[in-house]
This record gives structure tokens, sequence and C-alpha cells, in this order.
């Protein structure tokens, strides 16, 4: 189960890696006038472009070709087969919005960088980033060709260009992308997400957003959709933050799932949907924390997937909270750094036994109030004592040992 539980630790390597292929790419400030100074072909391929945008909505592969001609050459050739391919992929997904932004290259004369983005179904932000490419154009009469296609190798299958032929499953509230050869292992993830859903109902998580999940074919799939270096064998199961034009975090996470490593029916891939998406769903509970409580964070996202035989948590709370002591460990961020595989586990079950008894006792409408609290509070005594007085009506003290109480005699 540790493999599903990586989420939070890639959220920077996520958010950081989409940042700098941003500022590699030289996203342009569109509060200017891009257009200023530069060669006709500039002009001409931001209106092409702007109708090949409303082709590829409208599934019109001919139309969509038709506004991005070539010249010819073997090199034109060549870069019209990968729009064509940008079109074979993204116009299978529900936009609701799609467009193109082309902006030049400082650093080339006559590239320009072709950014698409848009609204995929109610899920997520309008400004989903779907595909980068780099393309040198010039002015043929009254278009603009292209000439050939220098799009970085490590960008060619970023964002949704990492789908093979891809299907799309809708329910309400609910996304899922596969790979056509995969559909069978997304159905059994639409499934399990839609099983899933009122376990977070009965925390008082809202799942009125509508959230994306991608079934990957592969590590690799998974590697270059979100610009990863790191190895993601392991990722089998995680959440991370939508890839945007705009800087900021969306409120509703994505989850993606690595399809290969579905082997198994029922509840555990339930389970595991859970934990992710209430990691998806929560996490604008913690938005403008900049160090969010990792046992909370992890904690509402194991309750959600189902509380363990507490025997480990037993031990600790015996014997004096020696590992993770509270309130101190909810200035913790990572339940993973510095940590055994027991110490980690652990960590997981202190943090949902927490959600489990502020739910039990006070009702799941009080949960995200006594998350928003402890975040904002100071990790002491003293702090949680503010905390808990306008979340609970309880000092520290009346709360901890009724947690206590709470554990030691099986809930």
């Amino acid at each position: 189960m540790a493999v599903a539980r990586r989420s939070i630790l890639l959220v920077a390597v996520i958010v950081a890696a989409a940042a700098l292929c941003l500022a590699a790419a030289g996203c342009a400030d569109t509060a200017s006038d891009p257009a200023a100074g530069q060669p006709r072909a500039f002009s001409l391929a931001r209106h092409q472009f702007s109708q090949a945008a409303d082709a590829l909505r409208a599934g019109d592969r001919n139309a969509f070709l038709q506004r991005l001609p070539a010249d010819g050459s073997p090199a034109s050739v060549k870069a019209r087969k990968d729009l064509a391919a940008v079109f074979d992929t993204l116009s299978r997904l529900p936009w609701r919005s799609f467009r193109f932004i082309v902006t030049p290259d400082a650093a080339f004369d006559g590239v320009y960088r072709v950014e698409g983005s848009g609204q995929l179904g109610a899920a997520g932000p309008p400004d989903r980033l779907a595909v980068v490419r780099y393309l040198r154009l010039k002015a043929v009469n009254d278009m603009a060709v292209v000439t050939a296609d220098v799009t970085p190798a490590d960008l060619r299958r970023r964002y949704l260009m990492a789908l093979h032929d891809p299907v799309v499953l809708q329910r309400p509230g609910l996304i899922v992308l596969a790979d056509r050869w995969a559909r069978d292992r997304g159905h059994e993830v639409m499934a399990a997400a839609v099983r899933g859903r009122p376990r977070l109902a009965a925390l008082g998580i809202g799942t009125r957003p509508t959230v994306l999940v991608t079934v990957f074919g592969s590590a690799e799939d998974v590697s270059d959709a979100l610009g990863l270096k790191a190895a993601t064998a392991r990722m089998v199961f995680f959440s991370y933050p939508s890839l945007r034009v705009a800087d900021g975090q969306w409120p509703t996470w994505d989850v993606g799932v690595m399809g290969p490593w579905l082997r198994d029916d029922g509840a555990s891939v339930e389970d595991t949907l859970a934990h992710e998406l209430a990691h998806a769903y929560t996490a604008r509970w913690f938005a403008g924390d900049k160090r969010p409580p990792s046992l909370l964070v992890e904690g509402i996202a194991q309750a959600a997937e189902g509380l363990p035989e507490l025997s480990l948590l037993r031990r600790e709370v015996a014997t004096g909270d020696q590992l993770w002591p509270l309130p101190e460990s909810f200035a913790s961020t990572d339940v993973w750094e510095g940590a055994g595989s027991e110490g980690v586990a652990l960590g997981y079950e202190i943090g949902g036994s927490l959600v489990d008894y502020v739910v039990s006792r006070w009702g799941a409408g009080r949960l995200r109030p006594f998350v928003r609290a402890v975040a904002a509070a100071e990790p002491t005594e003293a702090g949680m004592d503010e905390a808990l007085s306008g979340a609970l009506g309880v000092t520290w003290r009346q709360f901890y040992d009724g947690w206590r109480h709470h554990v030691l005699s099986g809930g």
C-alpha cells in the first residue's frame, strides 16, 4: 500500500517541473501585444492556429490540417505529421474550451512556441496544458507555413500527449482517460472510483467538483506526461496538481493510476482510489498553508481508504507517543521524511485515527474546521488550546485524552 502514498511528495516536483518547463519555454506576457514588431508570419499564425483550435474541438481533421500547411520539404512534411498526431490525440478528449497560444521564441528567429490548453470537460482549470510545440514558420502569400518542428524531445510527449489513442469515460463528478488498449482497466478504475466516493461524503468531503483520473500505460508515460526526472516505477496511485498555464494550483487535483499494476480486483483498488480522491478533493482545505500538517493531510486520505488494524498505534499510544509526539508532530510536513517503514505506517495510523475520532465524536461537519484550525495553529499545547476551543469547543488536553481513549478502546 505504500506505493499509493507518495502523492504529497510529488507536489513540489511536479509544480517545479511545470514551472521550469514554462520558464524555459519563454512564456510571453499576454497582457502586452506580442505581435508588435514581429514578422507577418506571426500574425498569420495566430489567426490560423485559432481556427485550428476550433477545428480540433469540432473533430474536423481536414480543417485542422488545412489551417497548418507545409511547403513540401521533408522537414515540413514531418512537422505536419506531428501536428496530425496532436489532432488525433487531443480531438478525442471532451474539451469545453480549447485554444492555441502562439509566441515568438526569442532565442531563434522564425521559431514560434505553440501551446495548446483548455478546459477538459468539467474537470479542473480552464487552462489545462495539453501540448507544447516549437515550430519554424514563414509567411507564404496569405498563409503561415510550417517548415519544421524543432520541439525538444522531452516536450513531445509532455502533458496529454503522453496518451496513446485515448478513450474517455465519464460519470457525474469523474472523467477517466485511458489508452484504448487499456479500456478495461479504465472501466475498472471508474467503477472503483464511483464506489469509493461515498466514503468521502461520510467524512464531510464535498465531491461536487469533477476529478480527472488518468490511467497511464507505463512508468515512462507518467514521466513524460508530468516532466518528472525521478523514478516513477513505484507511483501506482498518486494525486497531483493539474498542470496549467497560469501560476497557482487549481483547488481540485488530478489522480493518476499506473495501469499495468492493476492486477487485482475489488477492495484494494477501491480503497486506494478513495485515498487519492480524498487528496484530490481536500487539497483546497490547505490552500494558503505553506506547511500543512502531513499527519492530517495523509490522515484524511487514510480514513477514506479505511483504517488498518491499529495494534501498532495502540502500542505507541500506550507507551507515550515516542515516535510521533503530539502536538509537536503537527509541524511535520512529510510523514515519509526521516522515518522507516514502520514509522511511516504509524504516521498514517495516527493521522487516520485522529480524523476518525473527530468524525465519530463531533460529526463529519466538524472535520474541515478542525483540520483548518490545527493547520493554522502553533504545534504547542497553548496553540492547540486556542485552535480547538474554536473548532471543537475543547482544550487540547481534553481532545488528546479523548483520542487516546478512542484508540485504546478500539474506537
